[in-house]
């Protein structure tokens, strides 16, 4: 068993069923609708997007191991690393296939090039996808991408996505002003879709150092995992 692809495996575990494959198209369709009727529904629908990515990342996994779904990949299994990138992977594609159709259709209508495309977009995606694939490691499936969706409304009602904004689009002229715009980026990665998706790129290297910690966590925590089996509900 030990031979196993892991690839291939959580393919058949993780891949959307017919109904999250239409629901991903309704969104794709309405999403291209939005951007088609002003500038303001471009950025309802690249938020739309991102929404449904964060929730269609958020696979979980721990709840999955203690009821024994993964023992046909992990059996005999000497290192785990690969299994977890795998799992990474696969728990990111379809929400990426989503984004990268749409700012593919929207350059074919427009003739610019997507948000969607430019590194602001690009990064944005991948740091969103992989801190909510982390947090549901451990919390459960849809579980990250629901506390980083309450996490975004209460920086809302607190007034504090203006001032993100602010300290984001101040220029990196110092390395405290640079800092403040990483943080601000981190914790509300919207930003980063403002000015044609362009980020300087102290503020991109930033945010991707931190997008690929995350992952190397999430890595580590599948690569700790050990859970007693619980039985069937």
């Amino acid at each position: 068993m030990h031979h196993l692809s892991p690839l291939r495996f959580f393919w058949v575990i993780l891949r959307p069923r017919r109904a999250t494959m239409a629901a991903l198209l309704t969104v794709l369709v309405y999403a291209s609708y939005l951007a088609s009727m002003s500038a303001d529904g471009f950025d309802q629908a690249l938020s739309l997007i991102l929404l449904t990515q964060l929730i269609v990342a958020s696979t979980g996994y721990r709840d999955r191991l203690v009821r024994g779904h993964f023992d046909a990949i992990l059996a005999g299994r000497r290192r785990r690393e690969p299994v977890a990138l795998a799992h990474a992977v696969l728990s990111m594609v379809p929400g990426l296939v989503l984004w990268l159709t749409f700012g593919a259709v929207q350059h074919l209508v427009t003739s610019h090039r997507s948000i969607a495309m430019m590194p602001g977009g690009l990064v944005t995606f991948a740091y969103a996808s992989v801190v909510v694939w982390a947090l549901s490691l451990r919390l459960g499936r849809n579980s990250g991408g629901v506390l980083w969706v309450f996490v975004a409304f209460v920086l809302a009602a607190a007034g504090k996505v203006h001032v993100l904004r602010e300290a984001y689009g101040t220029s990196s002229a110092s390395l405290m002003v640079t800092t403040r715009s990483i943080a601000a980026a981190l914790a509300f990665p919207l930003v980063m879709l403002g000015n044609d998706g362009y980020v300087e790129p102290a503020v991109l290297l930033g945010v991707c150092t931190a997008a690929a910690v995350v992952l190397l966590s999430g890595i580590w925590m599948i690569v700790r995992f050990d859970a007693p089996l619980k039985d069937p509900a």
